[in-house]
């Protein structure tokens, strides 16, 4: 029988890495047909941006996985991005958490990181609108 260490990540308690890919993968299928923002993801690998997603949640909330893509500005550098469209993104995600039943505690530190990078996001955003104007 295999012991369960006394403590535990939110990675756990979320339900580990089955929990986080389902609320990843459901985050990215209504992202690539949502009408606000799935232009950002025409001709995108979405089972690439689910493992990195995957990765990416994995490394803030304890799990085992390690991010290893670009950084986010950079990954973001290419698109428009507005507010709105943070905002959208951000807005699933929290629906998407209620209705896979992830811990509270876990919610709230998905959220609190998500939200955290929006200035990083935004900046990208920012440049590549710039870039486009001239």
């Amino acid at each position: 029988m295999r012991e369960r260490s006394l403590v535990s990540s939110l990675w756990d308690d979320a339900g580990g890495e089955a929990a986080v890919t389902r609320v990843v993968q459901e985050l990215y299928d209504r992202l690539f047909v949502d009408q606000m923002v799935s232009f950002f993801f025409e001709g995108k690998d979405k089972a690439h941006l689910v493992a990195q997603q995957v990765r990416f949640t994995s490394a803030f909330l304890g799990g085992p996985y390690v991010y290893e893509g670009k950084p986010l500005p950079e990954a973001h550098a290419a698109l428009p991005l507005l507010a709105g469209h943070f905002d959208r993104r951000h807005h699933l995600l929290r629906q998407i958490l209620a209705k896979q039943a992830i811990p509270q505690a876990v919610a709230d530190e998905w959220l609190r990181v998500d939200e955290a990078l929006r200035t990083s996001v935004m900046k990208s955003g920012e440049d590549a609108r710039a870039l486009a104007r001239t």
